[in-house]
């Protein structure tokens, strides 16, 4: 058969995409209003076609001609902006309490226009309970009506071969009639395994003996003194010692930037935070773009593209490429086993 087509919306950096694509699946289009995200197709996935637009309005134009099987995306759970545009405090209030401003929304009236046979949504798990409920409510009346059935599944990526905790929510939508909506099978539940075979060592290991390498964005960042000390206090697994400080170090609100990773365990959720992440398990700097990114499950030949802020976001907000091949897997599966039932019936 022919290969299965996906359009991948909120594309980000590509973790949806690039799972897709290891399991042989044709990316029709993938869309973003990031134009770093536009760069960072053109270099790593030129063939691909990608549009550069504001995904809070259907824009017909773009889908012209699509029929894909699957539309998967990771909006992001806030209202959305005008982005350049001018509008009075009237509005803006406006469009922050009306919760159908949110970006989740905006994916469910794109799904509903390209009509696809399944349809994948990641968040936070907040979109569960942001706005008392109200938002999730909401969500589940429009994919209703729009005449999907769907689960919700909050998966952990440190269960499908990811390095790293990341509880994220999966929202899976389908008009097959009578089939059972499940999630891809864990892969990695073993805590035993885990540790020898999933761990931040694993993966980042041989890269704390090159210092600096623009090319493959491992950079790590110049801290202060001050930084410097902080981060000389904290041990393997743990974070800074707030009780134990001096005057000269002490601050309100330490973050997860003053969270040392553990070598021999997964990673802390890779979070895009004032441009840094979590603490190298044995040396006093954060991590890397290029460290993260493999703890993302990216490969080194993928390059992110921008300012270092600019690249921590690509690499943070990204849905962990292994586990986006989990589901590019599973819902293969399911697709497949549609058609031979439609075609043993015809038969």
């Amino acid at each position: 058969m022919d290969k299965l087509r996906i359009v991948d919306l909120f594309c980000g950096s590509g973790g949806f995409t690039l799972g897709f694509l290891n399991e042989k699946y044709n990316v029709e289009l993938a869309a973003d209003i990031d134009p770093y995200c536009e760069k960072v197709y053109q270099k790593n996935l030129p063939k691909i076609k990608f549009v550069l637009s504001d995904l809070s309005k259907l824009n017909k134009n773009i889908f012209e001609g699509l029929k894909p099987d699957i539309v998967v995306g990771g909006p992001p759970c806030q209202g959305f902006s005008t982005i350049g545009a001018r509008i009075s405090s009237v509005e803006k209030k406006r469009k922050k309490k009306d919760i159908r401003n949110n970006l989740v929304f905006s994916f469910i009236e794109h799904v509903n226009y390209l009509n696809p046979k399944i349809f994948l949504m990641e968040n936070v798990s907040g979109i569960l309970t942001r706005e008392n409920g109200n938002i999730f409510s909401e969500l589940k009346k429009k994919i209703k009506n729009y005449g999907y059935r769907f689960e919700v599944f909050n998966l952990d990526a440190v269960n499908y071969g990811v390095p790293q905790y990341r509880k994220r929510v999966f929202i899976i939508g389908t008009k097959f009639d009578k089939y059972e909506i499940s999630k891809p099978n864990i892969t990695h539940g073993d805590s035993l395994f885990l540790e020898k075979e999933n761990t931040v060592n694993s993966v980042i290991k041989d890269l704390a003996k090159i210092k600096i390498d623009v090319t493959m964005n491992h950079v790590p960042l110049k801290h202060k003194p001050k930084n410097l000390k902080r981060y000389s206090l904290i041990p393997e697994g743990g974070r800074l010692p707030e009780n134990k400080l001096s005057k000269e170090l002490f601050r309100k609100n330490f973050g997860n930037t003053f969270k040392r990773l553990h070598r021999n365990k997964p990673s802390l959720t890779m979070v895009p935070g004032h441009n840094a992440f979590p603490i190298h398990p044995w040396l006093d700097r954060s991590l890397t773009v290029r460290e993260a990114a493999r703890i993302q499950t990216y490969p080194d030949n993928f390059i992110f593209i921008g300012p270092r802020h600019e690249q921590c976001i690509q690499v943070g907000n990204s849905v962990p490429v292994k586990l986006a091949q989990s589901w590019a897997k599973h819902l293969k599966k399911i697709i497949l086993k549609k058609i031979i039932k439609k075609n043993e019936k015809a038969a």
